[in-house]
């Protein structure tokens, strides 16, 4: 019963390590995504401003 009991102890102990990093990973992950998504919107409001400036440059006449 006490070898049993040391080795879930071991494992209690090894579980909540790698919990504790997988925590850690999953906040990194969620600002990279934060950032990403961030980074996302702003391309696409350049290329929505790159959009409205070529179609200008196609309908402008020709001087």
């Amino acid at each position: 019963m006490n070898t049993r009991s040391t080795e879930m102890r071991k494992q209690y102990a090894f579980l909540l390590a790698e919990s504790t990093q997988m925590r850690k990973h999953l906040s990194k992950m969620r600002k990279q995504y934060a950032f990403l998504l961030a980074k996302s919107t702003q391309m696409r409001k350049h290329l929505s401003k790159m959009r409205k400036q070529y179609a200008f440059l196609l309908i402008r006449p020709l001087a």
